[in-house]
């Protein structure tokens, strides 16, 4: 878990502002230390990790990341954030302008990392950015999706959100309902086959859920969900369309990511048509890269618990 070294509370409430010489110090998912004179104010975020501190009660001051879908919706990664009251630095994956970062003054910026590679940062930038403000990472792999939801939580704390606040609170209580829902569904259901995928014209990938994330959160909570042939540090197992019905599947769950095949695109795909899910209609979304906040993910929770009461087990 990321390790607020100095966390600086107020009894029952928001943290204070820093005693003058105090400073503020974090130790982020890669083990970094950061440390300022005092706790920043001005932070700029990874759109999915503003998302979620945004939800806490902490307000960023620009995102970078997906924030517009092709269509001109809102990308579901930028969750609440108010556009009109945030800079906008870049949407564009590798690319982004140092001189549009300084412009928005941070104190801090923050991405999230996958190993050693920062998340829409460019590469080969790292000085740049950290010449503009010290750079957060929120480690990604090999973490479980409940370890994320307490880390973005603390990083909320230690920015200053306040962890007894009713929002955060009420986000906690319905996120524990919402598996409680998946556990009822899940008892009901013993064994039902949810096979989550990727599917697209020229590709089929279907997910690991040994790799963690909000699939191995299912897993916890009794969704039956298949051993792939990949490593576990792979997030999927790439297959041929011919190779489709590999992993039998009484629930089907289409990557819901946008930009991605929708379901009625894919519904022109003979191979897609004739898996026994779709067949039978028991098709859902996968809200992958949902941002790591207990209100979002009580949403999916709760959403996938629906899916599993309305599936029946089909013969293969």
């Amino acid at each position: 878990m990321s390790a607020l070294v100095v966390l600086l509370t107020g009894c029952g409430g928001a943290p204070d502002p820093a005693p003058e010489g105090a400073g503020w110090t974090y130790t982020d998912g890669t083990g970094e230390e950061i440390s300022l004179p005092e706790r920043p104010v001005r932070v700029v975020a990874y759109s999915g990790v503003a998302s979620a501190l945004w939800d806490y009660g902490f307000e960023v001051v620009g995102v970078f990341g997906p924030v517009e879908t092709a269509g001109g919706g809102r990308d579901p990664q930028i969750g609440d954030v108010d556009l009109d009251r945030v800079d906008v630095i870049s949407q564009t994956y590798g690319e982004m302008s140092i001189e549009a970062l300084a412009a928005a003054e941070p104190d801090l910026i923050i991405t999230k990392a996958y190993d050693d590679l920062d998340w829409y940062l460019p590469e080969g930038a790292t000085d740049q950015i950290e010449a503009v403000a010290p750079l957060l990472r929120v480690q990604i792999n090999g973490v479980s999706a409940e370890q994320q939801l307490a880390d973005h939580l603390d990083l909320a704390v230690a920015l200053g959100a306040d962890p007894e606040s009713d929002r955060v609170a009420e986000a906690r209580d319905d996120f524990e309902a919402a598996l409680a829902e998946l556990d009822t569904a899940t008892e009901a259901r013993p064994g039902l086959r949810v096979v989550a995928v990727s599917a697209a014209p020229d590709n089929f990938f279907v997910a690991n859920a040994a790799a963690g994330g909000e699939l191995g959160l299912y897993a916890d909570h009794g969704v039956s969900l298949p051993e792939t042939g990949a490593p576990d540090t792979d997030q999927f197992e790439q297959l041929s369309w011919e190779e489709a019905d590999t992993y039998p599947a009484d629930l089907l769950l289409q990557d819901a990511r946008p930009g991605r095949t929708t379901l009625e695109e894919l519904a022109d795909e003979p191979l897609w048509r004739d898996l026994p899910a779709v067949e039978a209609g028991q098709v859902g979304d996968w809200a992958t890269e949902t941002p790591f906040s207990y209100a979002d993910y009580a949403g999916i929770v709760r959403a996938l618990a629906s899916d599993i009461e309305a599936a029946e087990p089909l013969d293969h």
